[in-house]
């Protein structure tokens, strides 16, 4: 690879992470301190697969089963999430969302289209068009 490739590496990696670490910084402010960033990522999981075993859960964050349960106990305290017997297996656990964790993703998705429409108003509409169909293009698809 040139010295130009290579700078150009460079500057994506930084660009990337700098903008993945200011609008997660931004959204989480937004949201105040009852809500992590990891319990987010499992609301919008859970909202999108219904009933999850914990081992799933696990699975998708790529963590122990332990962290979940963990991070499970303290979403269900806030509200969140319930867990319920699951009626195929009695050795499992379903985690669902409770009303209290559909408002919390709902008020968590408005503001994360109220910060990407930010992002939006700095560029043209057809850089809109291009940036979006770019990072789809770099997207891996997703595992489920």
């Amino acid at each position: 690879m040139s010295q130009d490739s290579d700078d150009l590496i460079e500057r994506f990696h930084t660009a990337n992470l700098r903008f993945r670490r200011n609008f997660e910084c931004q959204l989480l402010q937004r949201m105040g301190p009852s809500i992590t960033a990891p319990q987010m990522y499992v609301l919008f999981y859970v909202k999108r697969k219904g009933k999850c075993k914990l081992s799933d859960i696990a699975d998708k964050v790529e963590v122990k089963p332990s962290a979940v349960t963990v991070m499970i106990d303290r979403m269900e305290r806030a509200g969140y999430v319930v867990r319920r017997d699951d009626p195929a297996d009695r050795r499992s656990i379903l985690v669902e969302l409770t009303a209290s964790g559909e408002e919390m993703l709902a008020q968590a998705v408005s503001i994360r289209n109220e910060l990407i429409h930010d992002y939006f108003s700095r560029l043209t509409p057809e850089e809109r068009i291009v940036l979006t169909g770019l990072l789809e293009k770099l997207a891996p698809p997703d595992k489920e």
